[in-house]
């Protein structure tokens, strides 16, 4: 049954959240209570596996190389768990100049020599390794509140789909490659808005999830302001043609309803401002849990604003009324009746309504301009950022004059 909206009140464009709220949204804190209506996942609580701050090394390290042991879904079987834990967590290793790696060698090739650091994560290696056995050989990455999904680009794609890992250093190499996740290390920005409650200490964890071959047309996010469904976007910001279909779009509507008040308003811990995400089922009639969100700017709203999204849920406050709220034009409105209703029946469905549409991406890979060639990758080999523009700039160099 639908809640009756209380009285009338004004609202801000975002709601004032606190840190319990924003840490509901963990896949850790709500796994437990929705796990049967979600997609299975191992959650890798780094300080309690011993290695959280080897690992954050590693990842600030201004360098590509990978951690020891992570190549391949199974461990070397030359070197086992004990004997890698008697190794330090970082060591370093030899690394020849720039010039000696092009095959010039000058009697001060000695002197120029460094040593790049190796990386020893063996109790992490194992994890996913673990988690990889579970699901069959392949996991989807994150950590506590973001996935990689910038870097999607840097592993080979299959045809399983971006962010389909299946060793250690296929999650490591996602993670050092992306920026979005450096969202979730820093308390001031993870924190941002809470005041000096960001300064304390909070937990990193990494997600796997077992790997599904989702279809993006049939992912939804989903709106939750002062405990009311007020809207739900399409996931995925391209043109489809069974979204143009009315009825397919109210009953996307009646299933997102439904199964938000039977399954998540009274279940989830995360306040009354939340966002979520659904993987509807074939026939549409009923959902999975993809992930959840806090009701803040770091959460894309996709085909809505929130300014919109306020709008919306000032309009369901207000005094009944035969006018029919006004809505941006970013994405197509659907609204049930709207020549006689006098409320606009929530939630408000937004979805993409024609192929020219400005937020189709269909003309540019999603972000591009977090991407690099292979190349530099592959020519990087563990340098910091000076050494690798000297590096590059010879490369170049050299094949001007090939």
């Amino acid at each position: 049954m639908p809640i009756p909206p209380p009285a009338q009140q004004n609202f801000n464009i975002f709601p004032i959240l606190t840190r319990e709220q924003i840490d509901a949204a963990r896949t850790s804190e709500w796994i437990d209570t929705f796990e049967d209506i979600s997609f299975e996942s191992t959650i890798i609580d780094l300080a309690a596996l011993g290695e959280e701050e080897a690992f954050l090394q590693w990842l600030e390290e201004d360098s590509i190389f990978l951690p020891e042991g992570s190549e391949g879904r199974h461990a070397s079987a030359s070197v086992t768990i004990t004997e890698e834990q008697s190794v330090p967590s970082t060591r370093r290793r030899t690394r020849s100049s720039p010039s000696s790696r092009n095959g010039s060698h000058t009697s001060d090739d000695v002197d120029t020599e460094s040593e790049a650091p190796v990386y020893n994560l063996p109790k992490l290696n194992e994890a996913i390794r673990s988690a990889l056995d579970k699901y069959g050989g392949a996991v989807f990455p994150k950590l506590n509140w973001t996935s990689p999904k910038d870097a999607a680009f840097i592993l080979p794609q299959t045809a399983a789909g971006p962010l389909h890992c299946t060793s250690p250093a296929d999650v490591y190499l996602l993670l050092k490659s992306s920026d979005f996740i450096h969202h979730d290390l820093d308390p001031a920005r993870a924190y941002a808005g809470i005041g000096s409650d960001h300064d304390r200490r909070h937990r990193v964890e990494i997600v796997l999830k077992r790997f599904e071959d989702l279809i993006p047309s049939r992912e939804v996010r989903c709106f939750v302001r002062n405990n009311l469904l007020i809207g739900v976007s399409q996931r995925d910001t391209v043109f489809y043609d069974h979204l143009q279909n009315e009825d397919t779009r109210i009953q996307i509507c009646d299933t997102v309803r439904s199964f938000w008040e039977d399954e998540i308003r009274e279940n989830f811990a995360g306040g009354e401002d939340y966002i979520f995400d659904l993987y509807l089922s074939p026939n549409l009639s009923s959902a999975r849990i993809i992930d959840f969100n806090p009701y803040r700017d770091s959460t894309d709203p996709l085909t809505f604003t929130y300014e919109d999204l306020r709008n919306i849920v000032q309009e369901a406050f207000e005094p009944l009324s035969t006018t029919v709220p006004q809505t941006s034009s970013k994405a197509h409105t659907e609204s049930a009746d709207e020549s006689t209703a006098k409320r606009t029946r929530l939630p408000v469905f937004r979805y993409i309504d024609s192929k020219a549409h400005p937020d189709v991406n269909r003309n540019a890979p999603a972000y591009q301009s977090n991407m690099m060639p292979l190349e530099m990758l592959e020519m990087s080999q563990g340098l910091n950022m000076a050494e690798f523009k000297e590096a590059w700039d010879e490369a170049l160099a050299a094949g001007m004059t090939d």
